[in-house]
């Protein structure tokens, strides 16, 4: 279940950021796919997640403990 929502979010991702076209005509779907759309919006995905990693890294290991 949880591998059917991850994909349903990356495809819709796509969507959005238009790397993948869904149109209908003549009660026909057709969808395509941009590759080099995918590969930069992939390659920009994964440069944030990084930077956000490498930011979480550097802000647990600023000191400063934390008590509940």
């Amino acid at each position: 279940m949880r591998t059917l929502l991850l994909l349903g979010l990356v495809v819709g991702g796509l969507v959005v950021a238009g790397a993948i076209h869904i149109s209908q005509s003549n009660g026909n779907i057709e969808i395509s796919v941009d590759k080099q759309k995918v590969k930069a919006v992939t390659g920009q995905v994964i440069r944030e997640g990084e930077e956000i990693l490498k930011n979480a890294q550097n802000a647990g290991g600023q000191g400063g403990s934390q008590t509940r």
